[in-house]
C-alpha cells in the first residue's frame, strides 16, 4: 500500500534461533519425558524417564552437554548393555 508521498516499507523477517532441547524422547516408551541431570564434579549424567521410570548414569566430560549424554544413553540402550534399569 502506497500513501501519497510516502515510502514503501520493507518487511522485516524474524528468524527464530534454534535451541538445544531440555527434554528428550525415551527409547523405551517413546514419550518425550526423558530428563537429564549433569553432575560435572562427579563426571556423570543421570538420565530419568518420567513415564516408564527407566534410569541410568552415563559418563560425561566437563565440556559435554545434555544432548551428548542423551546420545551416549541411546547408544548404550540399543547397544545391548542392560545397565539401564526400569
Amino acid at each position: 500500500m502506497i500513501t501519497v508521498g510516502g515510502r514503501k516499507r520493507k518487511k522485516t523477517v524474524r528468524r527464530m534461533k534454534k535451541s538445544i532441547p531440555k527434554i528428550f524422547p525415551c527409547p523405551n516408551c517413546g514419550e518425550k519425558t526423558l530428563a537429564i541431570e549433569i553432575n560435572r564434579e562427579a563426571g556423570v549424567a543421570e538420565v530419568k524417564c518420567g513415564r516408564c521410570n527407566i534410569n541410568d548414569e552415563v559418563a560425561v566430560s566437563s565440556v559435554e552437554q545434555a544432548v551428548d549424554a542423551y546420545g551416549k544413553f541411546v547408544d548404550k540402550y540399543y547397544g545391548g548393555e542392560k545397565n539401564a534399569t526400569s
